[in-house]
C-alpha cells in the first residue's frame, strides 16, 4: 500500500468510526473512557491522524455495536476501477500511435502493481 493510500485508508477508517459512534449516540469522551484512551486520541483517530491497530478496531466495533468489517474500507473495487480506466487510456494512446507496444506493456504492468 502506498503512503498516499495508507493515509486515505486511515481517514476512511476514522470516518467510519465517527459515523458508527454517532449512530450509537456516544460521545468521543464516552468511547475514550470505554477504550481507556484519551478523548484527543479518539479525535485524532476519527480524523485519520492516528492509525489504530487491529485490536483497537476490534474494541471500537464491540463498543459501537458494529461489525469490524464496517470500519474497514474496501479499496479493491476502487482499485479495479482505476486500473481499468488507466488500461483503457493506455490502449487508446497506443492505438493512436502515441506510444509503442513496449511502452504500453511497461505502463500496463506498472499500474497493475501497487
Amino acid at each position: 500500500m502506498t503512503n498516499r493510500n495508507k493515509k486515505r485508508f486511515y481517514i476512511e477508517v476514522g470516518l467510519a468510526i465517527q459515523e458508527a459512534r454517532k449512530k450509537a449516540n456516544l460521545s468521543q469522551a464516552i468511547v475514550a473512557q470505554k477504550i481507556n484512551m484519551s478523548r484527543a486520541s479518539i479525535v485524532n483517530i476519527e480524523k485519520g491522524r492516528q492509525n489504530p491497530p487491529l485490536h483497537l478496531l476490534w474494541s471500537f466495533s464491540q463498543i459501537l455495536n458494529t461489525s469490524i468489517h464496517d470500519l474497514i474500507p474496501d479499496f479493491q473495487s476502487e482499485n479495479e476501477e482505476i486500473i481499468s480506466t488507466f488500461d483503457r487510456m493506455i490502449k487508446m494512446t497506443a492505438e493512436k500511435g502515441h506510444i509503442n507496444e513496449e511502452s504500453s506493456k511497461k505502463l500496463t504492468s506498472f499500474i497493475i502493481q501497487d
